[in-house]
């Protein structure tokens, strides 16, 4: 593989197997998981997403662990939540399940992100001081200890999404993150957003145009993003059963990259991310181009370590297999 290509997918891959459409048990998720760190594209693996309420059952990891050659990384996504007191009481028992986890497995597991959504009558509402109250719920909970996640993206539910709802949403995030930056708070490498391009089970389809601005906003306001939605094609596509669009891990993050290193306007953005055509995206050594347009490898390792996260993948393998099939891997 290229170094710009192995940059631009180092640890880009978080495997979400238990999550629609596959909707895996714990035990074929972590099966499957385990099976792909121990391939030859294991460095395109990241994290393992698990529902934070399935953290407890965690003991079918037992016959696996050995398998494993460091510990098992984890992103704990959060349920949908309603109102601010329950987001808080998720939150208590969250830590609770995470640290008895680690007390069981004593550096076995390494739990790295947190994936949470906004209490949806806060964003629905657009109430500001309540977003700001989940945040510090979080950010307070998980700096006492090391164990905990130090890296949170929240999620926008699905029923606010719209461009102007993101913007003031990122608003806020990034607001909050300069104020846990003058504060000095131990433990906590400040929110990110997570975006999610497709909603598998409601056949929601999100634009080309709403994931440009969102990324681009993101980006004017310094804040990291990781995307989820059942990320498996390397380029746009059609899923004929919802009658939705793909979207491509290449072109989304190509476009993520971009966006920074070559300050896209949200037109050429929303070129990026539409391009079907695999021609049109270039890896070399020293870096990658789409059309005219490039991103020097270095660049594009550090804006993967603090700006572009990852994305979640149902199915690595199918992932994997079309670039094999392009030849780029």
């Amino acid at each position: 593989m290229v170094k710009s290509l192995e940059q631009l997918l180092d640890a880009a891959i978080d495997y979400s197997g238990m999550f629609p459409p596959n909707k895996l048990d714990l035990r074929e998720a972590l099966r499957e998981y385990v099976e792909f760190s121990n391939s030859g594209r294991a460095g395109l693996l990241s994290r393992f997403v698990i529902p934070f309420e399935r953290i407890q059952d965690l003991a079918q990891f037992a016959d696996k662990k050995h398998k494993l050659k460091g510990p098992l990384n984890l992103c704990i996504a959060g349920p949908e939540i309603q109102t601010l007191t329950q987001f808080k009481n998720v939150i208590l028992t969250m830590e609770q399940q995470i640290l008895e986890a680690h007390s069981e497995y004593p550096g076995e597991l390494r739990s790295n992100i947190l994936e949470l959504k906004f209490p949806s009558k806060s964003v629905i509402n657009l109430n500001p001081e309540e977003l700001v109250k989940a945040l510090e719920a979080v950010v307070l909970r998980t700096a006492e200890s090391r164990l905990l996640p130090h890296r949170v993206f929240f999620e926008i539910p699905e029923q606010a999404l719209n461009i102007d709802t993101t913007k003031k949403i990122i608003k806020v995030i990034a607001a909050h993150n300069k104020s846990v930056l003058k504060r000095k708070v131990d433990n906590y490498l400040f929110s990110g957003l997570k975006i999610n391009c497709g909603f598998a089970d409601a056949g929601t389809e999100v634009t080309d145009e709403y994931l440009a601005e969102t990324i681009l906003f993101a980006r004017d306001t310094n804040v990291a993003v990781k995307f989820s939605g059942d990320i498996n094609t390397a380029y746009p596509g059609f899923d004929k059963q919802s009658g939705t669009k793909i979207h491509g891990f290449i072109n989304i993050l190509a476009a993520s990259i971009l966006a920074y290193t070559q300050d896209l306007n949200l037109e050429e953005t929303v070129e990026v991310l539409e391009d079907r055509n695999p021609e049109n995206f270039v890896f070399k050594d020293g870096y990658f181009k789409w059309r005219e347009l490039a991103a020097p490898v270095m660049e594009i390792k550090m804006l993967r370590m603090l700006s572009i996260t990852s994305f979640n993948s149902t199915n690595p393998t199918l992932a994997i297999k079309e670039l094999a099939e392009r030849g780029l891997i």
